[in-house]
């Protein structure tokens, strides 16, 4: 349970308008229900239909958030920051669900008649479903059933169909509520709020799936090269077919290929700088889409690129920065590296975490770049020979850490890792960004 719980952590973090407003809604939610409370309800019952409204507010604020439309992106400072409170808000709505089954059957119902309580039981099934496959990969599987183990092994692309079916469970869990509630029965003010979350929720799932590709721009590209460097990545460079897209150093695209089992959608860090025609990312096979990239992607495969998204950007930061990249992660600071023009006034140590040498990317290339800039310092940490990289092992090979600011991109768990270690060094909270993209 506490591996559970981690999602909902709400640490020491840069607030943001967009992580405000979401707790605010969800508080004035339980406190309208409080106020407009009908008379005459047992206490455990009322308790329990409170849980079941504030998790379809929290289900209906996800399904908003997956829209991914630049107005919230800029409310949450960042498109990983979005998919980390989507997960949080998901995560506080799965629990309230149990408390909501409990309490919710504890008196007769009269209106649990028809197919209200079917509505309930396929909510339920569903949502828990889905967020157990979601929490799966986090959760210690060895010490869970079998299914469990599977579902956490579950890669992205076989996870991601069964995900979009959410909305359906979210507008069955309203139906649900607005058949078989006592509450909103005697209540107008309580029905017609419970009704316009649910409105709301289900319109931006309706958006997210029949119309985001109609209002979203995509830009046709074409493959012009990929590079193999090793059996595990794939660089690949895009010819724009029409004029190329805009996007800032650090940022990330949406990217599909065509081809008989192409265009699916997956995001991709940019590592070319913004002032190249030619696209480039780099793309680690790790599931089956990805592996089949690696073997298969060749010059000439038509492209489709929708974006830029993300708010990485080490020009947010103060003088003195600290850049740590975990194996792909390497991807966003190229793009910074390739930026860099004799005006950078950062003085940057670049810390680059590789399994082993023959798995990095880029090497020689950053190189070059530490010898062109005498600001930039960099320290290739080989895990296979030194250990783990941690934050006092950084700290202590950079002056003024105190006052440096951290950039930090790679496997979440060696980010969330790091990112203790810095706070508990006394690295201030409001310094230290990392890109919390992890889509399950």
């Amino acid at each position: 349970m506490r591996h559970v719980l981690r999602d909902l952590e709400l640490r020491a973090e840069q607030p943001t308008p967009g992580g405000v407003a979401l707790v605010m809604v969800a508080v004035a939610n339980v406190a309208l229900w409080v106020a407009a409370r009908p008379s005459g309800l047992p206490t455990e019952r009322f308790v329990g239909e409170i849980c079941g409204a504030e998790a379809v507010l929290l289900f209906s604020c996800t399904l908003v958030l997956a829209t991914l439309l630049p107005g919230i992106e800029r409310a949450f400072s960042g498109l990983d920051r979005v998919v980390v409170w989507h997960r949080r808000a998901a995560t506080a709505g799965l629990l309230l669900l149990v408390p909501h089954w409990a309490l919710a059957t504890s008196s007769p119902d009269r209106y649990a008649t028809g197919i209200g309580p079917g509505l309930g039981d396929l909510a339920l099934l569903g949502l828990l479903l889905l967020g157990l496959w979601s929490l799966a990969p986090n959760l210690r599987a060895a010490r869970w059933p079998g299914p469990v183990r599977r579902l956490a092994r579950t890669t992205y692309e076989r996870w991601l169909t069964p995900h979009r079916l959410t909305g359906i469970f979210v507008a069955a869990a309203v139906a649900h509520g607005a058949l078989v509630d006592p509450v909103l029965h005697r209540s107008t003010l309580l029905r017609a709020v419970y009704l316009a979350v649910g409105s709301i929720g289900i319109a931006a799932y309706l958006y997210r799936e029949l119309f985001a590709r109609l209002v979203v721009p995509v830009h046709d590209y074409t493959v012009a090269e990929v590079r193999r460097p090793n059996e595990a990545t794939l660089e690949v460079s895009l010819e724009p077919v029409r004029a190329p897209i805009g996007f800032a150093p650090g940022q990330f695209i949406v990217l599909a290929f065509g081809g008989a089992t192409g265009w699916e959608r997956h995001p991709f860090s940019v590592a070319s700088a913004p002032g190249n025609r030619q696209l480039e990312v780099a793309i680690k096979a790790a599931g089956d889409y990805t592996r089949r990239l690696r073997d298969d992607l060749s010059p000439g495969t038509a492209a489709k690129v929708s974006g830029p998204f993300g708010g990485f950007d080490y020009r947010r930061g103060g003088r003195d920065q600290i850049w740590i990249a975990g194996g792909i992660g390497i991807t966003p600071f190229m793009s910074w590296v390739r930026s860099l023009d004799r005006s950078s006034d950062r003085d940057v140590d670049l810390y680059y975490s590789v399994a082993n040498r023959a798995g990095a990317v880029y090497l020689d290339e950053l190189a070059t770049a530490a010898d062109a800039h005498p600001s930039l310092h960099l320290h290739v940490v080989n895990s296979s020979r030194d250990g783990l990289l941690d934050a006092q092992t950084v700290v202590n090979g950079v002056s003024n850490a105190s006052e440096a600011w951290v950039f930090m991109c790679g496997p979440p768990p060696m980010m969330r890792s790091l990112d203790r270690g810095f706070r508990q060094l006394g690295i201030p909270p409001g310094q230290i960004r990392w890109e919390q993209f992890d889509v399950r």
